[in-house]
């Protein structure tokens, strides 16, 4: 899958993991970098990664594909792996994990919380 990497930085250019990157973007292949270097990537708020035009529709697919993965992990959790808020550990999620989600973060693992919650309706 290509993606687009590009920065918010108000200067328009911004340098992180060796590379200077631009307001306008570098299209990539997810094997042109290595997984820590994604990671240092999607860490930085002043970076942006986004699929890159013609991927929209698998870009789609990944993240349905991933929202289930997470809804089957949430639904084999114990009492314990849940926090003082009630939102479910992020570690915990990924032990249940089958296969590695991308992209598998904290907000993520909130979003797919809430939606369950909604669907369940009033406790």
């Amino acid at each position: 899958m290509q993606l687009v990497v590009s920065t918010t930085a108000p200067s328009g250019i911004f340098h992180r993991a060796g590379r200077a990157w631009t307001r306008e973007g570098t299209v990539l292949d997810e094997g042109d970098l290595p997984a820590a270097t994604w990671a240092i990537l999607r860490a930085e708020p002043l970076i942006h990664i986004a699929p890159a035009p013609g991927d929209q529709d698998r870009a789609a697919t990944v993240a349905e594909t991933a929202r289930a993965a997470i809804r089957k992990a949430i639904a084999a959790l114990e009492p314990g792996d849940f926090g003082q808020d009630g939102v479910p550990l992020l570690d915990a999620v990924r032990r249940r994990l089958a296969e590695p989600v991308p992209g598998l973060g904290r907000k993520l693992v909130a979003e797919v919380w809430a939606e369950l919650k909604d669907e369940a309706g009033p406790a």
